[in-house]
């Protein structure tokens, strides 16, 4: 796969609530940094914080609107849409992949949008 079915897929994965198979397009030493939360290090890192977010917001749907790629970069402009409440937040994401997985993601969001409309303050 290239950069941009590996992106798809680990999203299409987190939306079917399929939290191993995401896993499996991170690399073990992916550096994850949901812009401007700490940033995380390492693959079982991200595992419990994605587990967290489900916790806290319940399933996810990444709604791609548009993604571009450049060799090994992919950018994408989403909703994810939490199911606890149903709300969709507005997310821009940058990826990268190397030999078929993601060593770098950072997603930028506004932290006063997710607290209005989560009720959960960041």
């Amino acid at each position: 796969m290239d950069a941009d079915q590996v992106v798809t897929a680990f999203c299409q994965a987190l939306s079917n609530n399929n939290l191993d198979e995401a896993l499996g397009y991170i690399a073990d030493d992916c550096f994850y940094h949901n812009i401007p939360l700490d940033p995380i290090q390492g693959k079982a890192g991200i595992a419990q914080t994605l587990g967290g977010f489900g916790q806290m917001l319940g399933t996810f749907d990444f709604k791609i609107l548009h993604q571009v790629s450049s060799g090994s970069i992919v950018m994408n402009e989403r909703v994810d849409v939490f199911s606890k409440p149903n709300y969709g937040l507005p997310v821009a994401g940058i990826f990268e992949v190397r030999d078929g997985k993601i060593v770098s993601w950072r997603d930028y969001f506004d932290t006063r949008q997710f607290s209005k409309g989560t009720g959960i303050p960041l």
